[in-house]
């Protein structure tokens, strides 16, 4: 496909643009298109282990434990900072004056904190999440809405910034928004709307005039793409094009570069690099790890071990400093600790 094809400017965007590569979603089913793989064990009577080689883990069910106030329906989002805190969002089962959807573990997983002076984040639909640091030496955290938002906050949940859409900016679902090292826009993946990628100014969140993709199956094009991150291996976006079965690389400036495909990678929502590694969330089960050539080295069996008790569906994951995985799962919600195990030969 032509580069041209694909790339909007601002003197484009419209929202009979827009319209025409409208693909609604509902926030509740992640792809009207994909078929969820049914789960095939119950768990195991001891230790529940997955994954081979130098990536074998443990699930570990006491750590990542929620404040009991928390009523979760659906998880979503993960990120972590440079001290190794983990940051979770998800959605709420009702929003109430004193509901919070945002929470911060220690680095090991455990002193579970609820953020915000209030609940401006629980509305809607809070779907992705994921730090930056600003010109100024601070971290932020970006929020993907479904209901059409992006908040940019501090890492205790204060407000820098909302930006909503109006309709007539065209159907407009954003699932995931991220921000490259040193660039001043944010780049959003609007997965549940448009199929399209979008830029916002981190300034102000308004639209920077920029957007690429769009419904289809060509490269360069997307079937809800769900996840957005930022690839410092290769200094390309990449993103997980769900209904796709796919994730696909673009430069910073929204040109398509290269594919990644495999069997194992059939519903991914989200990747996260630690090193010369990609962990990879797939909505039907595992967790899924890429070397450095973006080759399957492992696969943690989390639907398969984890799924009777409701661990069934991965939305997203991240490394930990030292290698171990936090993840988080959909419906029902639900998020867990795996612990790195020692390789085996």
């Amino acid at each position: 496909m032509n580069r041209r094809d694909f790339l909007f400017t601002g003197a484009s965007f419209a929202a009979g643009t827009f319209a025409g590569h409208a693909h609604p979603h509902e926030h509740h089913f992640p792809d009207p298109n994909l078929e969820l793989v049914a789960d095939t064990q119950t768990p195991p009577a001891g230790p529940i282990i997955s994954g081979a080689g130098e990536f074998r883990y443990e699930y570990v069910p006491g750590k990542l434990v929620l404040p009991p106030e928390v009523k979760m329906k659906n998880g979503h989002g993960l990120c972590r900072d440079t001290a190794g805190n983990i940051y979770f969002t998800f959605e709420p089962e009702a929003v109430a004056p004193d509901t919070r959807c945002l929470v911060r573990f220690a680095a090991d997983g455990t002193n579970p904190v609820l953020l915000g002076g209030d609940n401006a984040l629980a509305h809607g639909v809070p779907h992705g999440l994921n730090i930056h640091v600003d010109p100024d030496g601070k971290p932020v955290l970006y929020h993907a809405n479904n209901d059409a938002t992006v908040h940019k906050t501090t890492l205790d949940g204060r407000v820098l910034w909302t930006q909503k859409w109006s309709e007539q900016m065209g159907n407009y679902k954003p699932t995931d928004a991220v921000v490259a090292p040193g660039a001043d826009r944010v780049v959003v993946a609007d997965g549940y709307g448009s199929s399209m990628i979008h830029e916002l100014k981190t300034a102000d969140g308004v639209y920077a005039g920029k957007s690429w993709g769009g419904l289809g199956t060509a490269h360069g094009r997307f079937n809800c793409p769900h996840g957005i991150t930022y690839d410092p291996r290769r200094r390309l976006l990449l993103t997980a094009d769900r209904g796709n079965k796919r994730l696909e690389y673009f430069t910073p400036d929204g040109f398509y570069h290269s594919t990644i495909e495999a069997k194992e990678i059939t519903a991914p929502c989200n990747a996260d690099i630690w090193g010369d590694y990609v962990l990879v969330p797939d909505l039907n089960g595992p967790l899924v790890v890429l070397d450095k050539d973006n080759r399957v080295v492992s696969v943690i069996e989390s639907g398969k071990l984890l799924g009777a008790n409701g661990f069934k569906h991965p939305h997203d994951a991240i490394w930990l400093a030292n290698g171990d995985i936090a993840a988080c799962f959909w419906n029902p919600g639900r998020i867990a600790y795996w612990r790195r195990l020692p390789a085996t030969a």
